[in-house]
């Protein structure tokens, strides 16, 4: 899953664990230091089901949000920061989507998926036993029968999808932008069709039997196939997808793949045979699991050397690279952490092995600034009218576009003397998303050819999983009843969403 930022954190005493099962600790030479933009945000739902919590990272002995009757996870998928959903898949296979503001967790069992994909936490993909792709969002169902059937589906960070079929001994690659079904571009992979996929960065790769390659996620440009000396098994790519690893069955070598044509592939060597390969999501540390015990190889990328083994379960969700190195490890009922290039123990957790860890990066939880709820004032005789539009326009001076969704900061005490007061902040107003773009010139181009109720959509620059998007929205509504509204006349897929002028 692609949702950390790079965060400057360093661990604090854990102190003692929710459960019951006994203290926490922690090494108390650690300190910490405040956190700059979203928090990391540990989420831990009881395997079985039942409790969600959440923590700060560090601190893993308080819990500030809890929700109770959430179905047992299997895996996370997505989480989307603008809504404050995570979307993961339950112990029956159906998605699930868990909002972390108001503790509502909803599964989607209609229609059954065979295999589910999500990039942004918010648009769940997946494939049906029949062969057909669906979209399931907040706002309702979508789906698509391709022209063959498809096996596979990897929505891209620019909003579009690519579905993977397969003919004879070929892949077959679709590319579309959903909710539109015209399929744009398309691609036949000679050999592929029963290779495995995973998402590299911008990047679909494909792992043959004994060969690699990828295609172009924007426009299913075909790249170089790289032969490699053997049968190929586990494989993972660095998040910005420069490096591909792949393991050889029957050997202790990964092969290294660079993105660039024009460099060699290079060999590691691990101590034994790679069952499993788990890519840190800040791309620091590769995790290998040995084909036989309870451990796991830790791998250092920027050396490219094994820094050696510990003791850990190997599940869905443990082991974990934690947003400040240190390794998040399952023994048994318990989760120890180690430092990540020493190994050293650097604390545990009692009883939080029985829990499906999973890490955001979301400043939701932050103490709303008390400012946010007056009202907004206007000098007397002040009749000047409020051109949003050009508010928010992709072209805006500020960075992260004039109406931030994001919740403002905690209020750290009063102005220093000499410093004026900050102004009352206007009450929120609610926005209809219709579409998201990687590109400031396609959002332009989708606003351009969209008008709800008479009202023309705009271009708003934000952020989902850590990566700049242009939104297409329609608004401000005063209410987000009259949002709602517009969004379904639109009569397109949308969600909304509130923010301060």
């Amino acid at each position: 899953m692609r949702t950390l930022l790079a965060l400057a954190l360093l661990l604090v005493a854990c102190g003692r664990s929710d459960h019951t099962g006994g203290p926490a600790t922690q090494d108390a030479s650690l300190t910490s230091v405040a956190a700059a933009g979203p928090d990391a945000v540990i989420l831990r739902i009881a395997r079985v089901g039942g409790t969600a919590r959440a923590y700060i990272y560090p601190r893993l002995d308080s819990a500030v949000w809890s929700a109770s009757g959430v179905p047992a996870p299997a895996r996370a998928l997505g989480f989307d920061g603008d809504g404050g959903t995570l979307v993961y898949v339950d112990a029956k296979g159906a998605p699930v989507r868990l909002d972390l503001r108001s503790g509502a967790a909803s599964a989607m069992r209609r229609p059954k998926l065979v295999v589910a994909a999500s990039e942004d936490g918010s648009a769940v993909y997946g494939v049906t036993d029949s062969g057909t792709v669906a979209r399931l969002t907040p706002a309702g169902r979508w789906s698509l029968a391709p022209p063959g059937r498809a096996r596979d589906v990897l929505p891209q960070g620019d909003g579009s999808l690519i579905v993977v079929g397969e003919r004879g001994k070929d892949a077959v690659l679709w590319h579309l932008w959903p909710p539109e079904t015209r399929i744009v571009d398309s691609v036949r992979v000679h050999g592929m069709a029963r290779a495995r996929r995973l998402q590299a960065g911008d990047r679909v790769v494909l792992v043959g039997d004994s060969s690699v390659t990828a295609v172009r996620g924007r426009d299913l440009a075909p790249g170089r196939v790289v032969e490699l000396d053997g049968a190929t098994g586990p494989a993972t790519a660095t998040p910005s997808g420069d490096r591909l690893y792949v393991a050889l069955r029957g050997t202790r070598e990964l092969r290294v793949v660079p993105r660039d044509a024009e460099d060699d592939v290079e060999t590691m060597e691990l101590p034994g045979e790679i069952a499993e390969l788990r890519m840190d999501a800040l791309g620091r540390y590769l995790l290998a699991k040995p084909m036989s015990g309870d451990s796991a190889w830790v791998v250092s990328l920027g050396t490219q050397k094994v820094l050696g083994v510990v003791a850990t379960q190997w599940r869905s969700d443990l082991p974990l690279v934690a947003p400040d190195g240190r390794l998040l490890l399952a023994t048994g009922s318990d989760v120890r952490i180690v430092a990540s290039e020493t190994l050293a123990p650097a604390g545990s957790a009692r009883g939080a092995g029985r829990d499906f860890w999973h890490v955001v990066s979301w400043n939701g939880f932050r103490p709303r600034d008390s400012r946010l709820d007056e009202p907004v004032r206007f000098a007397t005789g002040d009749s000047s009218p409020i051109d949003s539009a050009s508010a928010t326009s992709s072209d805006s001076a500020d960075p992260a576009g004039a109406f931030s969704t994001q919740p403002a900061p905690p209020e750290h005490g009063p102005p220093a003397p000499g410093v004026a007061a900050p102004a009352a902040q206007a009450a929120a107003v609610w926005y209809v998303s219709l579409a998201s773009h990687a590109s400031a010139e396609a959002a332009r181009a989708a606003a351009e050819r969209i008008v709800v109720g008479g009202v023309a959509a705009s271009v708003q620059r934000g952020e989902a999983s850590g990566r700049v998007v242009y939104r297409v929205v329609v608004g401000p509504y005063p209410s987000r009843g009259e949002a709602e509204r517009a969004g379904a006349a639109s009569g397109r897929s949308y969600w909304v969403f509130s923010a301060t002028p």
